[in-house]
């Protein structure tokens, strides 16, 4: 059985169920309120998402102004939560995401120079992952060698 849906969850999936019928006002007041529920919540899984989600249809909807706010807080979610994570390669594409974001819309603002500096904290972003990937691939390598070596079978704990 799947577990439970929290109200959180079943208010940004109604959110995303009335963007995608093209009831964007809708889907902002679902959002709205969903968000004013993961605002209370701290460390709620769906927050950043949920932020993301409304910044999308508040930027649909022309107001582009508003889904700056948004957007920032959603990367500042994204950072902590990846943060709190050993740095891996799959981990930069959550931070990177909200990044992408902020570019399009201060493009579209007309603020370049705001959309360049998104751009360079993506690129910078994607070089940290390149090199966690790296060093991962380099660390299992020498663990995968060490094993063949002394000839045993067994199984091991791969910590990242």
């Amino acid at each position: 059985m799947a577990p439970k849906k929290t109200k959180v969850q079943v208010l940004a999936d109604l959110g995303l169920a009335s963007f995608q019928s093209g009831e964007n006002a809708k889907a902002q007041g679902f959002f709205e309120q969903a968000l004013a529920l993961a605002d209370a919540e701290p460390g709620n899984p769906a927050h950043a998402s949920v932020l993301m989600n409304f910044a999308v249809a508040k930027g649909v909807a022309g107001d582009m102004a508003a889904a700056v706010p948004l957007l920032e807080r959603a990367l500042a979610i994204r950072e902590t939560e990846v943060a709190a994570e050993s740095f891996g390669a799959e981990h930069w594409r959550t931070v990177l995401e909200p990044l992408q974001n902020l570019m399009v819309v201060h493009s579209k603002l007309g603020q370049p120079e705001k959309a360049a500096v998104y751009m360079q904290r993506a690129g910078e972003l994607e070089s940290k992952a390149k090199k966690a990937a790296a060093s991962m691939t380099e660390a299992l390598s020498a663990k995968i060698t060490e094993l063949e070596a002394s000839g045993e079978s067994r199984c091991v704990e791969v910590k990242e």
